[in-house]
């Protein structure tokens, strides 16, 4: 038993450096170009959105922790859930375009409804924000909170302060060009 959990905690390890050295590479050259303060605001350009699908790598895990570094810049925040037999737990989490891996000890559970690949659920996000022991980043609740499962091991949580009006089209682009993405593998 103590060699399976030894096995388990060196897969980890393992994931969460690929995780790390993925998140550094694609996100050195943005981070060198946009200056990152209070003000950040999160882009709606159409030719950001169409850059979600390009150049991806053909494996899965790296694919998708590269198209939720890019969605970085889109929306205010988002998080990177992985899951594991079952429980989704966050591994990474941007904020005002800035991505992070979450440290193993801080890894929260989150348990998700049920839904196809590539559809979107929206919910509460304070609850959301809550259960992921972060409501520091959205002190004035102002954001809304959308769900999107992209494989059956990842799943993407993003919270955008558009109105609705411009968020409903705006999550249906970044939606389709993650499709494309996900459906080149």
């Amino acid at each position: 038993m103590e060699r399976l959990s030894q096995s388990i905690a060196s897969k980890l390890n393992q994931l969460q450096r690929r995780f790390e050295s993925l998140l550094e590479e694609d996100l050195d050259k943005k981070n060198e170009e946009i200056k990152m303060d209070a003000s950040f605001e999160a882009s709606r350009e159409i030719a950001l959105v169409r850059g979600i699908s390009l150049g991806l790598p053909d494996n899965h895990v790296d694919r998708a922790i590269i198209v939720f570094s890019r969605l970085a810049l889109l929306f205010d925040i988002g998080v990177l859930l992985e899951n594991h037999d079952g429980i989704w737990r966050a591994q990474a989490q941007f904020d005002k375009g800035q991505s992070r891996l979450i440290k193993l000890h801080q890894q929260t559970q989150v348990h998700l409804p049920p839904m196809t690949l590539l559809s979107v659920l929206k919910t509460g996000s304070r609850e959301m924000l809550e259960k992921l022991g972060l409501t520091g980043l959205d002190p004035q609740e102002r954001t809304s909170c959308l769900l999107l499962r992209v494989s059956p091991d990842f799943a993407f949580i993003l919270f955008s302060k558009l109105p609705d009006i411009w968020l409903k089209d705006h999550i249906e682009n970044v939606r389709k060009e993650v499709l494309n993405g996900f459906s080149e593998v």
